[in-house]
């Protein structure tokens, strides 16, 4: 080009890029908000698993405390009682409380063996009329085991 000659270069003006546009927004944004909406979710389970899993922690506590008891004492009518007061505890902890707290004599068992089968008729005959009775005759361990078994085994999300 020479300066000296007064002739313009047909040239057109800058042109700058069209602005970014805010929608739609790019893949972390979308990620960032499944998360903030993910995690209430995922907050509220952990700590549901959490009380049921503190739940059956402080029920075994509890029957081996029983347990315990019984190995010292052999008293076979106050490790039933003993129990089905836990059994009690437990459900009405577990489940809604008009559903369960009702229940007695067969209806009681059936609905124990419905959450998870591990009592025998003997242990059922006495969770039924061993806590009203002066003398149970039933194998401690026996009773004991099944219980520790239900307890181990009682399904989250079961429901009668």
């Amino acid at each position: 080009m020479n300066p000296e000659s007064n002739q313009t270069l047909p040239l057109r003006d800058i042109h700058l890029p069209e602005a970014v546009s805010w929608w739609p927004p790019a893949m972390g944004w979308w990620l960032l908000l499944a998360l903030l909406l993910l995690l209430p979710v995922v907050v509220w389970a952990v700590r549901k698993f959490m009380a049921r899993q503190q739940l059956r922690k402080q029920a075994l506590t509890e029957l081996n405390t029983i347990e315990t008891c019984f190995e010292e004492h052999k008293n076979t009518q106050q490790l039933v009682s003993e129990i089905s007061v836990l059994l009690r505890r437990i459900c009405i902890s577990r489940f809604p409380r008009h559903d369960v707290a009702g229940l007695n004599g067969e209806a009681w068992t059936a609905f124990l063996n419905s959450q998870s089968k591990r009592f025998d008729a003997d242990s059922c005959q006495a969770l039924i009329s061993g806590p009203f009775r002066k003398q149970c005759n039933i194998n401690g361990q026996q009773l004991i085991s099944a219980c520790r078994d239900w307890i181990k085994h009682l399904q989250p999300g079961s429901q009668p």
